[in-house]
């Protein structure tokens, strides 16, 4: 059967959409930020000399969208912003120690988020889906 008879890019973007207001809620209760604003700062915690370009390119965003969400961590207190060593036109970001703390407080609406896949798939299914939405990402990237 076709991707479009069984409407494959409609029932991604639902699945999509009601896992991240899940986590969302989840993580706007446990640290006041949405999934969005916590790719950035695992994308801080997982480089060096990071900058807003790094982010952008890491999470398939907009510039100007990391930077309306780096703007807003660093009014949490969880980004610091300054001068590059290795590059006086561009600035890098870092965790504060709060910032840090969110990433390691923060395991636990991934935890049931991922409790809920697992108690409706197989361990082969889960196998077969990271396989398939690795592939589809490779695709369209």
């Amino acid at each position: 059967m076709s991707a479009s008879k069984l409407r494959l890019y409609w029932r991604l973007q639902l699945a999509a959409h009601f896992l991240q207001k899940q986590a969302d809620r989840d993580l706007l209760k446990d640290a006041d930020i949405t999934t969005a604003q916590f790719g950035v700062l695992s994308a801080i915690s997982n480089g060096e000399n990071v900058t807003q370009k790094d982010i952008a390119n890491v999470l398939g965003l907009n510039q100007s969208a990391i930077t309306a969400m780096v703007r807003r961590l660093m009014n949490l207190s969880y980004v610091e912003r300054q001068d590059s060593q290795t590059d006086g036109r561009s600035k890098t970001l870092t965790l504060t120690s709060d910032g840090q703390n969110v990433i390691k407080n923060t395991r636990s609406p991934f935890r049931k988020i991922n409790k809920r896949i697992e108690s409706s798939l197989s361990e082969a299914e889960i196998a077969n889906l990271a396989d398939y939405l690795e592939r589809l990402t490779k695709t369209f990237r």
